[in-house]
Order: structure tokens, then sequence, then C-alpha cells
């Protein structure tokens, strides 16, 4: 039985027409086969129809787009058409947002259709996507695939910049406080009258103190304490200090590439291919725009397959003058136990910041990282 389910907003209206199972006899049976879909908005002469496919690429686009809409955040998806994705979102002019599908005409041949949506619109095929997600007597099969965004794409609300002022303040404000305390003399006091004659007192009761000095001979503070004068003048032992490690810093852990020397090395083409892109373009977006140094630096540097900076190694001594000025000390991962070896997946990738903002990746195969581990 033919079974059509109609989703109506005043701006948006988004039909689902398919298969029941059953008889018939019950109208609130769910759809086992989608046969048309169809996204119209008034006032628009073009609409959008396809088949179950177009209907899951629409759910997914609409959905991750109004994520980036409601968040603020730029959601990670590709803006170009693929053959895993047939409907594409993104943000037009004047506020208005493009949706683009790649549809079927009548002879059956691929055809794409653009359609210029305003806020009204855009919300009110979010609301038409919600109903159809929610109505369980639709399509209960389809679910939204939701996750987090990875946490390279979430950037900092005030830039670094403005973060160090408030620390170097307290800083500097701190070091004036202790100049100044230094230099102000340290107040002397004076004995009262009470105090001197009760002073007094106390020597004209013990008048032998000042014989018996005389007799025995000035006592040191090793004798008074019970302390061997010859073991007193002994330089004390270093052995406690000489056995102590200096503490670790995490810091200098995250820059260091000794913690992979057990990690898997990924070698898919693929993979590389992929976290190469990435890494170039997450580097290039934290470049600040007025690039302080004339010499291009050169890194090394470990990304994990989630795309996580693990650490980094200076390759000229231009790198290793103008690091602050790149983004890698902001995006290393600084590990909770310095010492714990990195066990998951990793590929090692040679950066290079040029003057003119370029940032270029270029994988390092094993035997490179094999001599880098020597020379370390």
């Amino acid at each position: 039985m033919t079974v059509q389910r109609q989703y109506t907003l005043p701006n948006c209206s988004l039909t689902v027409e398919g298969l029941s199972a059953g008889d018939g006899s019950d109208p609130a049976a769910p759809l086992t086969v989608v046969l048309n879909t169809e996204c119209k908005f008034p006032g628009m002469t073009d609409a959008l129809t396809g088949g179950r496919e177009f209907l899951d690429a629409l759910v997914k686009t609409v959905s991750v787009y109004a994520q980036s809409v409601l968040s603020g955040i730029a959601a990670p998806a590709s803006e170009e058409m693929s053959a895993a994705n047939s409907v594409v979102l993104k943000p037009g002019d004047n506020h208005r947002h493009q949706l683009t599908a790649k549809l079927a005409d009548s002879d059956g041949e691929a055809v794409r259709k653009t359609l210029d949506l305003s806020t009204v619109q855009l919300f009110d095929l979010m609301e038409a996507v919600d109903q159809l997600l929610a109505d369980a007597q639709t399509l209960p099969d389809m679910t939204l695939q939701v996750s987090p965004l990875h946490r390279r794409h979430a950037r900092p609300a005030e830039p670094l910049a403005k973060r160090v002022v408030p620390v170097a303040a307290g800083v500097s404000a701190l070091a004036a406080s202790a100049a100044l305390f230094f230099v102000i003399p340290v107040p002397e006091t004076e004995a009262t009258r009470e105090e001197r004659e009760s002073t007094a007192l106390v020597e004209e009761d013990a008048p032998g103190t000042g014989t018996a000095s005389i007799e025995t001979g000035p006592t040191t503070d090793a004798e008074s304490a019970g302390i061997n004068p010859a073991e007193a003048d002994a330089p004390l032992s270093s052995d406690a200090d000489a056995g102590a490690s200096p503490p670790t810093d995490p810091e200098s852990a995250a820059t260091s590439l000794r913690r992979l020397s057990t990690a898997i090395e990924i070698t898919d083409p693929d993979e590389l291919a992929r976290l190469e892109a990435d890494l170039e373009e997450t580097l290039a977006a934290e470049l600040p725009e007025s690039i302080p140094f004339e010499e291009s630096l050169v890194y090394r540097v470990a990304v994990s397959e989630t795309g996580d900076l693990l650490g980094y190694k200076y390759e000229n001594d231009a790198a290793l003058e103008n690091v602050d000025s790149t983004p890698l000390p902001e995006l290393t991962f600084v590990p909770v136990d310095p010492a714990q070896a990195v066990e998951e997946p990793v590929a090692q990738f040679r950066i290079t910041f040029d003057p003119d903002g370029e940032v270029m990746a270029e994988p390092i195969d094993s035997d490179e990282e094999t001599e880098a581990s020597e020379d370390e």
C-alpha cells in the first residue's frame, strides 16, 4: 500500500511517499520502502525530488549545517559535491544559504539544482527534518548520528596576546613590589624602660657568670649543641643532591619525540594524505596575519591518526628562535604522564613555515625517522 507522509511548515514542505507493510488496514504502519521524496518552498518554482539516497543526504547535511549555524563553529564537512555527498548546504551572500542537490531528471541523467534560502526557510527546513526524525511511524530505522567536533575546530574566544596581558601585568606588579620592599630598611626597635630595668636585675643576681666564662673559655655553637667541632667544620655531603633527579616538565615532554619510539607507524597513503591536508589547513589557519620571521622554519612533528599533534622538534636554528611565532606550542597535546610511551598509530611529517604565510607538510619515511631517532 502506498502511503504519503507530509511535514508542512509556513516556509517549507517535506513529503515522503513509499510502501508500507501489511494489507493497508493500518494507516499508521511505518514505511518499508521510500519511493519518492519532495522538498519545496513556497514562492519557488523549483522543487527538490529524489529517492531514499536523496532523503538520507538531505537529513545529514541539514543537521550538520544547523549545528554549525547554532554553535558559531564552522562545520568540517566538505562544501564540494561528491558521490557520497549528493546534497550540499553552504553560506551565501547577504545572510542567504545555498542548498544544492544532485538529482536525476526524467531521462535518468544527473542534474544539479540550487535553491537560495533565507534564514526563515532554513529554520523551517530544519524543523521539518526534526519532525521526520521524531516520527516513528514513517521511517523508524532513520536516526541521526551526532558526533562532537574535534577540538582543533574550536578556537579560543580571545587571541593569545590578549590572554597573556593579565599574566604579564601581574608578574610585573609582583616584581615591582618585591623591589620596593627590598629597598625599605628593616625597622629598629628600642628596649623600653621596664625591659632595661629587668635586664639589670638579672645581671646583679648572677655575679659568677663572668668568671665562669673566663675559666672555661669561649664556647662555640657546635659545642653548646653537643656536636663535634671537627664534624661541624666538615662540608655537607652532596650525595642526596646528586641522586635527586630534576622534576620532569610536561611542556618539554610534549616537544620531545622520544615517547614515540614504540608507536605504530601509519603507512596507508590515503591516511597520510588526509593527515597532511588537515595539518596544513590547521597550521595555516592559526598563523598570525603579520609574519614576524624572515627565514623558513622547519620542524619535524608527530601526528596521531585523529589529527592530534603529539610532539615536534626543531630542524634549523630559525625554527628554534621563532617557535613562539608558530601555532605548534598551542596545538601540541601535553600528556598527563610525560614518561608514558605513545602506543597509538603515529605519522611523522616535516613542516615548513615560509615567511609569506605558506605552510607545507611532507611525510617522513621510516628510514629517515630511524636516523633522526639515533641522532637524538
